[in-house]
């Protein structure tokens, strides 16, 4: 009995050790190797971690990208890049090999302002707070991506979800309650914590290949976005490049056209409160917010009209050529007023953009709502060139024409 005890720890012993150091090997070496396609099934806590735009797992003095989908890298870029490896795809990419810093991304699709600049971050270092390993550190410096394409009308939509009584006064106040509180309503924490990643990771892909195995639900068809886009009827906007007459989609995304000028001075606010809170998550850090034009903004428009994406019922989404660089400059105004009176630098992208798509297409062909890989290059040699001067404050560049 006193042998087949011994045999039994022995074994148990064996397995134990070889876990841990499975475990181990997947959380230094393994998590840099996740081909695209599974990132998803990736613990949120960890799955920074994999992002290939460092020269290892684990980060180090990094420079940290917040915002929405652009931040997170979407495109025609992803949508070429080889699913089964971890390549390049992002701007984030562009900066590491241009600064030789390692670049960490916390967008994430559909962030506005509260979610973007303030929540996620915040669930991010409370993540790495309770880690063992993978841990998240301070970053040298945080640049934020601001799109005027959607930005304000999230903005829009985190008021009237996130915040009581939006229309009374002391609406900062407010505001301020309201994203504070945001982190503890978004963040799902885990009780094995930053611990067991590769337990964790296999976990989520034999629940997936379960619930494919064993669900009788159709898949559902295009969001409310393409819903809506899909809806419309106006006319392609023609735009000019390299001295050609180019049609790109109707309903592009706008510099927030629809938006009355009482809204788009709330939707500013909720970018300054989050902006104001992102300084104090992260005091010893300087930020650097850089304005990102949408599609409109990006091209010389041709036409009399340009055609926007609708995202409030019931308003037009045909406008004036003139209208798209009067909005995308007002708005720049704003941001650019409420980024300065929070102490953090201001980079004004669509010089850059503008210059480079008098030669190139920097949207689609595939995905017209982001930067292809032209695009993101352009983007992120411009941010490259800024980060270590991430406090100087330039001004707004002449808009569209």
């Amino acid at each position: 009995m006193r042998v087949r005890l011994l045999e039994s720890l022995l074994v148990i012993g064996s397995i134990g050790v070889t876990y841990v150091a499975a475990e181990a090997a997947f959380a230094f070496v393994g998590l840099r190797y996740i081909p695209l396609r599974l990132h998803a099934y990736l613990p949120e806590d960890i799955r920074v971690f994999a992002q290939s735009s460092k020269a290892g797992v684990l980060p180090r003095d990094p420079v940290l990208l917040l915002g929405d989908s652009y931040a997170q890298g979407y495109g025609d870029w992803l949508l070429e890049s080889d699913p089964n490896r971890n390549g390049p795809f992002h701007s984030a990419h562009v900066i590491q090999r241009l600064s030789g810093r390692d670049v960490v991304a916390l967008g994430e699709s559909g962030a506005g302002s509260a979610e973007g600049m303030a929540a996620f971050p915040a669930i991010a270092y409370a993540d790495a707070s309770r880690a063992w390993v993978l841990r998240l550190p301070p970053p040298r410096v945080a640049v934020v991506y601001f799109y005027e394409g959607n930005d304000l009308n999230d903005n829009m939509n985190f008021l009237q979800r996130r915040v009581e009584n939006p229309d009374a006064a002391g609406l900062a106040e407010s505001i301020d309650r309201s994203i504070a509180a945001y982190p503890q309503a978004l963040s799902v924490h885990s009780e094995l914590g930053g611990y067991f990643p590769l337990l964790r990771f296999s976990a989520r892909i034999v629940r997936r290949i379960y619930i494919e195995l064993t669900s009788a639900t159709a898949r559902q068809g295009p969001g409310s976005d393409s819903a809506a886009s899909a809806a419309q009827a106006d006319p392609p906007n023609a735009v000019e490049i390299a001295g050609q007459a180019v049609k790109l989609s109707a309903n592009l995304q706008s510099p927030a056209l629809e938006l009355t000028p009482p809204e788009l001075a709330r939707a500013a606010l909720v970018y300054e409160r989050s902006l104001a809170l992102l300084r104090k998550l992260l005091p010893a850090t300087p930020v650097l917010v850089v304005y990102l034009p949408a599609p409109l903004s990006s091209y010389r428009l041709l036409g009399p009209e340009a055609s926007s994406q609708q995202y409030v019922a019931g308003r037009a989404t045909r406008h004036p050529r003139e209208r798209v660089a009067e909005a995308s400059d007002a708005i720049c105004g704003l941001i650019r007023a409420a980024t300065i009176g929070q102490g953090a630098g201001f980079l004004d992208l669509r010089i850059a953009i503008r210059a480079a798509s008098t030669s190139d297409l920097l949207h689609g062909p595939r995905d017209f709502k982001h930067f292809n890989r032209k695009g993101m290059e352009a983007m992120g040699q411009a941010v490259a060139a800024r980060i270590d001067r991430p406090l100087k404050q330039d001004s707004c560049s002449q808009g569209a024409d």
